[in-house]
């Protein structure tokens, strides 16, 4: 049966200035065929194990679940940190220690990442010779979970605005509830709606209102902090799932968006020299005050209802009473009045 050859670039060093540069070549089923293997038998057998192992997932976080707990067992490895900055993924797993020893991954023009693994003692030459036999097992499984997530997130985004879509949004609020529920962490959402956005397309066209819509969904992803998620709910609707929020943080950073978003010029042409400026109306609740997800969801587009008829570009969040009956708290107004 004939080989199909490829090539993985690697770069390790330790913190004890131990580096190694070359080059690991493997057949099609991930086995290393140019390092030296002192115990063939022995070394048959661990990759075999852990070619069967990372056959059984797709998702990066069981992968390096499956990788860390082999190198644990084989290496007493206390650490593993696997980043992909392009895609914005890191893992982190276990302890890091004193001595670390760190690989680019990259399979023919594929950038994998990098992973850095760490533990109490110095690495020796032949440990890292076998970590880097376990890498080259590692190498196909990471690229399907890879493939498997990015082709997730393209169903899970608006093709438009870059954010979550609809699916995405009722996933991460089910997520979100369960984890409520579970630690006592209690989470807010914004539902917002630009303002008199069905004018814009009319009088600008289209091109212009999908332009007004990324440029708010950009607004909004660069105000909110790194935890918080954006999703385009809809039409001119987003929604904001604020992590680990109470109503009072979450009136401050609907405010900031509100703000920003009121401050925004959009050319409305190519020359630039005419220019639009939008506004949005925001509704928010908190999990803290509702029985459901869907509950959740029809207080903030209550609250969202009233601000639209108040007279837009305002917040407005809601709360339950004793009685469990729906009260609008916090109001912002378009001067920035609390009330």
């Amino acid at each position: 049966m004939g080989q199909i050859m490829s090539t993985t670039v690697y770069q390790s060093s330790d913190t004890h200035n131990h580096s190694i540069n070359g080059v690991i070549s493997h057949d099609a089923s991930g086995h290393a065929t140019s390092e030296p293997n002192r115990h063939p038998q022995r070394e048959s057998n661990i990759q075999l194990k852990l070619t069967s192992l990372l056959q059984t997932t797709l998702k990066i976080e069981p992968l390096f679940d499956l990788f860390f707990g082999q190198l644990q067992h084989l290496l007493k490895i206390n650490g593993c940190h696997y980043i992909h900055a392009d895609k914005k993924i890191e893992c982190k797993l276990g302890k890091v220690a004193i001595h670390t020893t760190d690989y680019s991954l990259k399979l023919q023009d594929d950038d994998l990442g990098n992973i850095v693994l760490s533990r109490k003692q110095r690495f020796t030459e032949e440990e890292l010779l076998h970590i880097e036999s376990l890498l080259s097992i590692l190498m196909y499984p990471l690229r399907n979970a890879l493939s498997y997530r990015d082709a997730l997130q393209q169903a899970l985004s608006d093709p438009l605005t870059g954010l979550g879509n609809r699916g995405a949004l009722e996933q991460a609020i089910d997520h979100q509830w369960q984890m409520a529920q579970r630690y006592d962490q209690h989470f807010c959402i914004l539902m917002l709606d630009i303002d008199h956005f069905k004018s814009i397309n009319d009088t600008y066209g289209h091109a212009i209102g999908d332009k007004v819509l990324k440029e708010v969904a950009h607004s909004i992803s660069t105000t909110t902090r790194q935890t918080d998620v954006a999703y385009r709910y809809g039409g001119e609707e987003f929604i904001v799932i604020l992590n680990k929020s109470e109503l009072l943080g979450a009136s401050i950073i609907a405010e900031r968006i509100r703000e920003n978003i009121a401050s925004l010029s959009i050319p409305t042409n190519t020359l630039g020299d005419n220019h639009i400026n939008v506004t949005i109306s925001i509704g928010g609740s908190c999990s803290a005050h509702s029985k459901s997800p869907s509950e959740l969801m029809e207080q903030a587009d209550k609250v969202l209802y009233h601000a639209k008829s108040e007279g837009r570009n305002r917040v407005e969040l809601s709360e339950t009473d004793e009685k469990n009956h729906l009260k609008r708290k916090l109001m912002v107004t378009t001067d920035g009045t609390q009330h």
